[in-house]
């Protein structure tokens, strides 16, 4: 993948969901993180769609949020223990 073909935006996208799953001490990098940041873009491109094709975008929010509520979080290794 050659993310420099990405345009600028969309490259936004990507480096804000890389952040967030940063931020929230996630293990991997998942698509729920992607899908997150394009339904919370200010200009709703994303969760306009969604509603123009009879869905519902704020109930899709919401899983994606649920969702990553329960991703797997990095961990900071504890004290060693001895035996």
């Amino acid at each position: 993948m050659n993310f420099e073909k990405y345009t600028e935006r969309a490259r936004g996208f990507v480096q804000s969901a890389q952040s967030l799953a940063l931020r929230e001490g996630h293990q991997q990098f998942a698509p729920e993180h992607l899908l997150k940041v394009l339904l919370d873009d200010p200009e709703g491109l994303a969760a306009g769609l969604i509603d123009r094709a009879g869905g519902r975008s704020r109930e899709a929010l919401n899983g994606i949020e649920a969702s990553l509520r329960s991703c797997r979080k990095c961990r900071a290794p504890g004290p060693a223990r001895s035996t």
